[in-house]
């Protein structure tokens, strides 16, 4: 159990377009789709580097999570995903060390498991743990 590898690394940004260009221009990054995703409030975009994807997340609304985010933080480092095998496992594992989360429980998105814990456990940093 535990993590393998990180997968995606979330970057909150204001202006979507300008991101992409800077990220696929500057560093050579591959777009991958542009999504809308209403239940956060956001857009987004995967901008792949090498085996791990720069999602890219632009606020749809003000009051929406990267909306808010980038209100309270500005733009820059959201959260970092890593890869699991079994999330329910690993949510349970959290539970028993203390870990504060985000999510109380995975979520459920298309063929794929995640779950958010929250950046007090870990010096700051968001991860985002996933199961594909």
């Amino acid at each position: 159990m535990g993590m393998d590898k990180v997968i995606e690394i979330g970057v909150a940004v204001k202006d979507l377009d300008k991101a992409i260009k800077l990220f696929t221009e500057v560093l050579g990054a591959e777009l991958g789709d542009v999504v809308t995703f209403e239940p956060y409030g956001m857009k987004y975009a995967m901008c792949k580097i090498g085996e791990v994807d720069f999602e890219l997340m632009a606020p749809t609304n003000k009051d929406g999570v990267i909306g808010k985010f980038i209100e309270n933080r500005g733009e820059g480092l959201h959260h970092i995903a890593l890869k699991t095998d079994d999330i329910d496992k690993q949510w349970d594992d959290f539970n028993q060390k203390g870990i504060k989360l985000i999510d109380k429980t995975p979520n459920t998105y298309e063929n794929h498991k995640f779950g958010f814990v929250h950046p007090k456990s870990f010096n700051g940093v968001m991860f985002e743990i996933i199961q594909e």
